[in-house]
């Protein structure tokens, strides 16, 4: 039995529409360009907001909700394996103020889950550079923080490690550095090291712009 002419308009126009989200998908995906390897990106948490990640030329630039603080954190993670010690540099651009404590920076986590021990050195809008870190897994959040910036951008951030040894720096050229808090995490050999991005909110994405990323290795 042939379908009826209702039943065959309705399969044209799915038809249609599967066309057409098909080909804005692949217009997206041209419009994001891909993060050069070894770099790969994901959501931290539980977010309800997917967040994302690209790169043109030398700038990088996240989206993330949710926050870096408390017992388990939220963020957009852009990163690469690390092993043994090895540091990660970055000017930060710009960081959206979604909230006043939207934040964007680098880090190093002991794994991908919310509640890993981790080392962030982090610009915020209106308080500045902060270096954040979790000792143990699950464990509280503690900030360490200069005051000697407090929100101007483009400012730069630096992580240090070297071996359980976390050391945040920030630097308003990229050359004269100053040590903004360290700390003593135990972590696997290998690390996931990289850039971080979050709103502080739980369904609005905070949009972090950076430049002059590197991350060196100590074993190259």
């Amino acid at each position: 039995m042939k379908p009826s002419i209702a039943r065959r308009a309705a399969l044209r126009t799915a038809s249609t529409l599967w066309l057409a989200n098909a080909v804005a998908s692949l217009l997206a995906a041209a419009d994001s360009p891909a993060l050069p390897p070894p770099w790969q990106h994901q959501d931290v948490g539980a977010v309800s907001v997917a967040g994302s990640a690209s790169a043109a030329g030398d700038v990088f630039t996240l989206k993330g909700t949710l926050d870096i603080w408390g017992t388990n954190d939220g963020c957009h993670f852009a990163w690469q394996t690390l092993k043994g010690d090895g540091a990660i540099i970055a000017c930060v651009l710009s960081v959206e103020q979604t909230q006043n404590h939207a934040k964007g920076g680098v880090a190093i986590r002991a794994s991908l889950e919310s509640g890993a021990p981790h080392a962030s050195m982090v610009d915020t809008p209106t308080d500045g550079a902060q270096f954040l870190v979790r000792e143990k897994d699950g464990g509280a959040t503690t900030s360490q923080k200069t005051g000697l910036n407090r929100g101007t951008m483009p400012y730069w951030v630096k992580l240090v490690r070297a071996g359980d040894k976390l050391t945040g720096y920030e630097s308003a050229d990229g050359k004269a550095w100053t040590q903004t808090g360290a700390a003593t995490v135990k972590l696997p050999e290998t690390v996931h090291i990289g850039l971080v991005a979050s709103s502080h909110q739980k369904e609005t994405l905070c949009a972090a712009a950076f430049d002059h990323v590197t991350v060196i290795r100590a074993a190259e």
